[in-house]
């Protein structure tokens, strides 16, 4: 694989972060690399790079593609089904990637990428796919069977051609690019012209320290006050912005929702609700100028401030109140008059404790119940207490609040990726364990949330239990990573977390709030911390769901709610076999 020291050093880095074992081909490693630099910078969220990745023998010359739909990645047509039904509209994204590590631009390889594309598309396909591309193809189509509830028109759809060499604008080959890129027009289902761009060595390293770096942007904050000082806070200031100037600020280059700046994981946007229809009104109205006079505005936390005159340079800053309104603007930015104006509470660098305050009586004022507002803030910190306090060799890093590990990674001590748990992870995570919910794990998070909104992060629970389930988690992803179990399980990950804890401890749950639980939990940790004993209780499990399965490793078959039950009935039957 022939690259530039940096690019080379890049990669390296990249593959210590993500944990890939030692003897992953090269080829792969550079697909991964450049999938996961191209993705981060048109998503802010985390992802599997992984579930990007479609390169192998039928690939159609392409190495990754990525849907976006309403601002998540997804991998399976249940998980759009999901969205539609919850925010009762599609607004889509489709990324398509080839990675090359020569240092050519060949008009013959672009071509043939824009021919790939074009088959996935094709109502009368002719070349084969292989597994991956096949899902992605699924996916693609079952978008365009939601065309009646497409909020701004049809899917975009967005080309990344990478290369370690060095693109020099040649005309002919730009020529051909727009070609090709007629080609995909005339299909008459597309937005807009869909966009290609060509990366080279110095673009894909800007991409990757882009996608390292602590979000920071700067806005033109004029109109404002500074508060007074207090204890806990390093400065504070109240004002207002244009609504254009706010939109910059949550929005990346591309002009797409920067996702991560949103401190609320857990409850993301609501869709066409009541509140959001009557902002929208508002913004749509003749009266839009009223928007400033009828909103309470957003309320953002910084982790640092450089000012220069009205020049505000903000440095990890998080929205912690407006996540409603922020969307509403989002959705309708291309109709907002210059003179609409919202409401702007800038905090900077406040103490956790404040800042978890700040929090909840900002968000008392809107429709955010109490419970999940204590699961963003009190329980969170405790459990991120509990992370911290783990032995350095089983640490896990609890990610409480977006990216706080992004600047981290860049040291030399960093952790595995896998090692970093948000919050929808131990969401993911501690619902497959302890509360019968793999099948809706990976595919309708939507729907789990709402499931088990009351369940979780519930004052009483002891933390314990959700970093086994995390970092049982953690375990079979190393497992899958490094090739010491097949593949075939990945779409099954969730599942062995049940399966694994009623292998380990027993069928049977005592009530979370007992002590009985907490030593339960405890079995669970001590075989997952044990060297000897960790290798054989996952492969033991994936012989349990090899029962269940009998072959059917299909990712649909994942969403069967039986698998828990079916496994549960093998385990009781062998020990009660054992016991006799």
């Amino acid at each position: 694989m022939s690259m530039d020291l940096v690019t080379q050093n890049l990669v390296n880095s990249f593959k210590q972060e993500q944990g890939f074992p030692e003897d992953i081909h090269n080829s792969t490693l550079f697909e991964h690399f450049v999938n996961y630099c191209v993705v981060s910078k048109e998503y802010a969220d985390e992802f599997e790079v992984e579930d990007v990745h479609v390169a192998g023998g039928n690939d159609l010359q392409l190495d990754g593609v990525t849907v976006i739909v309403n601002g998540l990645i997804v991998n399976t047509i249940e998980e759009i089904d999901d969205l539609a039904t919850t925010n009762k509209y599609i607004d889509a994204e489709f990324i398509f990637i080839q990675a090359k590590s020569s240092k050519n631009f060949d008009g013959a390889e672009i071509s043939n990428m824009f021919y790939g594309v074009r088959e996935l598309f094709s109502s009368t396909p002719t070349l084969p796919r292989n597994d991956l591309l096949c899902q992605k193809e699924k996916i693609l189509r079952h978008i365009y069977t939601k065309s009646s509830i497409f909020r701004r028109g049809n899917p975009q759809l967005k080309l990344y051609y990478v290369t370690t060499g060095k693109w020099q604008d040649d005309d002919k080959l730009k020529a051909r690019i727009e070609n090709e890129l007629s080609t995909l027009e005339e299909l008459n289902i597309f937005r807009t012209l869909p966009a290609f761009e060509a990366v080279d060595a110095k673009k894909l390293q800007q991409f990757f320290s882009q996608a390292q770096n602590t979000l920071s942007k700067t806005i033109i904050f004029s109109k404002r006050v500074t508060l007074p000082a207090m204890t806990g806070v390093k400065e504070s200031y109240l004002g207002y912005l244009p609504v254009s100037a706010y939109l910059s600020l949550i929005t990346d280059e591309n002009g797409n929702l920067l996702r991560g700046s949103f401190y609320d994981n857990v409850r993301d946007f609501q869709g066409d609700n009541p509140v959001n229809q009557e902002i929208e009104q508002t913004l749509t109205s003749q009266a839009k100028e009223t928007f400033i006079l009828l909103n309470n505005g957003v309320t953002l936390v910084a982790d640092d401030l450089s000012v220069t005159g009205d020049s505000f340079n903000l440095t990890g800053f998080q929205i912690v109140n407006g996540c409603q309104t922020s969307h509403v603007l989002f959705n309708n930015r291309a109709t907002i008059s210059d003179n609409v104006y919202i409401p702007i509470k800038l905090i900077v660098s406040p103490e956790d404790v404040l800042k978890n305050q700040i929090t909840k009586a900002t968000n008392r004022q809107t429709v955010v119940k109490l419970e999940e507002l204590s699961a963003l803030t009190d329980f969170q910190k405790t459990l991120e207490q509990y992370y911290n306090a783990i032995q350095e060799e089983h640490r896990l890093y609890y990610e409480r609040r977006s990216q706080q590990y992004r600047s981290f990674l860049d040291s030399e001590d960093s952790p595995e990726k896998i090692q970093i748990v948000t919050i929808s992870t131990q969401i993911r995570a501690f619902a497959s364990m302890f509360l019968d919910r793999a099948h809706q794990a990976s595919r309708y998070y939507g729907t789990l949330l709402k499931d088990v909104k009351n369940r979780i992060f519930v004052n009483g629970h002891f933390p314990i239990a959700y970093y086994v389930s995390a970092y049982a988690l953690f375990r079979i992803e190393s497992f899958l990573r490094k090739k010491q179990i097949d593949g075939k399980y990945r779409a099954f990950k969730y599942h062995l977390l049940g399966i694994l804890r009623m292998q380990i401890a027993g069928t049977s749950i005592p009530q979370m709030n007992s002590n009985q639980f907490e030593k339960y939990c405890e079995k669970v940790q001590n075989e997952l911390w044990d060297e000897a004993k960790i290798a054989s209780a996952i492969n033991q499990a994936c012989q349990v769901l090899d029962r269940v399965l009998n072959g059917n490793y299909d990712r649909d078959k994942a969403k069967d709610s039986t698998i828990q039950e079916q496994a549960k009935t093998i385990l009781q039957a062998r020990q009660s076999s054992s016991s006799n």
